[in-house]
């Protein structure tokens, strides 16, 4: 209920005596407050109705009354609401003034209508709005479980959230870290939570997680104050319990998923068949289009594998989220069939990630829509993520994934016979050919930035290089012998 909504009441013939900004009209109404004596401000509470007779109120100076009204405006009160006929026939003019100067909206209540008649109005219709409201709040929580309980993700959540609230909603854990937020494209940092618990009251929440992880949810727009309290009340309990399974839950498939990434990094010992049974096994779709995430997480942060699995939940479904030998990876597949949809899949992703764990070297590699892509997807992400210092979606292929897939005993064998020079003349003469070989190749064969990297003159690194073609008797200064080399140190890097 608003002040306008008073004015506009008939039965109660209001009377605006100051004029009042859309902004001030528009303020909704806590409760009324009936008070008759100077300083009724330790028993009133923020945007309270002051109904008042005035009585006792037998001073002229203008003084007075701009330290009565300045009082009521610290509060605030959202309006005074003035009955004439009782103590005075009139509304006293210095009030007029104080309430003009302190933009308090004024209203005059005729003698024909009790100030009781008033006070029950506003009482009635408060206590209208409160039930309608958690009547509300409850559908939108019966919303939000529904969502839950089909698979949908936080961030599914956090739509009913926001559209109930007509407002941007975000969830941030214990650091001030962006967990989740709908819409998709709003931008929040920190500093928005710390201005939202410090400039709008009710608009930041404790999300009751029962343990040491705090979460905090933050609304902004739309409503506020105890009626958003109220409103998103019990559809907290709903998100609260969404992050708790996805910080605690463990991975149902993990001993099968291990197995699988074993079997995935065992190019000549694994079938395959036998690699297409492990991998349904997991409760994976071999014919559906499968999404990769491998990421390297640093020790002095905090588990990410969690917000991940929230990101990840966001576009795709049927998401395993595990650790394997310290590095994190996600296995998920689609939510739709459509080709279309699956290339924008990365680029959505993408954009979560970079928001929740801009810092953390991750790749993603996808749609890969059979188990052998999956298994060159993976060679490829395990090398990237070494190299990338932020979320990166990685190429369709990469050198490193075919010289994994191609590469048997016999190219094993050749290459470390090609290389064998090398490593015969470092040992011998205590030198740093391979290593040179290793960084020319690395820097793309421009000197200036090898030379930087081994800190070493561009004649010596001439040198080196005249020496290795004569070794290796390929030529360095030629796309096939440099293509060659490269295939050499990549499979030898690629043994077991």
């Amino acid at each position: 209920m608003r002040v306008s909504d008073l004015l506009a009441e008939d039965s109660l013939q209001l009377r605006l005596h100051t004029p009042s900004t859309a902004k001030s009209l528009a303020t909704s109404i806590s409760y009324s407050a009936p008070a008759e004596f100077l300083d009724p401000t330790p028993f009133l509470g923020a945007n309270c109705l002051l109904i008042t007779h005035g009585i006792g109120f037998n001073f002229f100076d203008q003084r007075t009354w701009d330290a009565y009204v300045e009082r009521l405006a610290r509060v605030p009160v959202c309006a005074i609401a003035f009955v004439t006929g009782v103590a005075h026939r009139l509304i006293p003019k210095p009030l007029v003034e104080a309430a003009k100067a302190h933009q308090i909206p004024l209203l005059e209540v005729p003698s024909v209508v009790p100030a009781l008649q008033l006070q029950r109005f506003v009482t009635s219709v408060l206590e209208a709005e409160r039930f309608a409201l958690t009547r509300q709040s409850w559908e939108l929580a019966d919303r939000c479980a529904k969502a839950a309980r089909s698979g949908g993700s936080l961030r599914a959540v956090l739509a009913q959230v926001a559209a109930a609230a007509d407002g941007q909603c975000a969830v941030f854990d214990t650091t001030g870290a962006l967990v989740s937020c709908w819409p998709a494209g709003s931008r929040w940092t920190a500093e928005d939570l710390r201005q939202d618990g410090r400039g709008a009251p009710g608009s930041s929440f404790a999300l009751p997680t029962g343990g040491t992880d705090h979460f905090q949810l933050v609304v902004r727009g739309g409503t506020t104050g105890e009626p958003l309290a109220t409103l998103i009340g019990p559809a907290s309990s709903i998100l609260a319990m969404q992050l708790n399974s996805a910080f605690k839950a463990g991975v149902p498939h993990q001993g099968k998923l291990e197995r699988l990434m074993l079997q995935l990094e065992d190019w000549q010992g694994v079938a395959l068949k036998e690699l297409t049974r492990t991998f349904r096994a997991t409760g994976l779709d071999a014919h559906a289009p499968t999404f990769l995430l491998a990421a390297e997480p640093d020790r002095t942060q905090l588990p990410n594998a969690w917000r991940i699995r929230l990101a990840v939940q966001d576009h795709l479904n049927n998401a395993h989220v595990f650790t394997y030998r310290g590095s994190i990876y996600a296995l998920a597949q689609a939510r739709t069939d459509t080709a279309a949809d699956w290339q924008v899949i990365p680029d959505r992703l993408l954009a979560s990630l970079r928001q929740i764990v801009p810092g953390l070297p991750l790749v993603i590699k996808g749609p890969l829509r059979s188990v052998d892509e999956l298994r060159l997807g993976l060679a490829h992400a395990q090398r990237l993520v070494r190299q990338v210092s932020e979320p990166t979606i990685a190429a369709p292929m990469s050198i490193e994934s075919l010289v994994v897939a191609t590469a048997g005993s016999g190219a094993h064998a050749a290459a470390e016979n090609l290389l064998a020079p090398l490593l015969e003349y470092d040992r011998a003469n205590n030198g740093r050919l391979l290593p040179t070989l290793r960084a020319y190749l690395d820097h793309d064969a421009q000197p200036s930035r090898v030379c930087q990297a081994l800190y070493i003159h561009r004649n010596t690194l001439s040198k080196r290089l005249a020496l290795m073609s004569r070794l290796l008797n390929v030529r360095l200064d030629t796309l096939e012998g440099l293509t060659t080399c490269m295939l050499a140190v990549r499979i030898t890097d690629a043994a077991p």
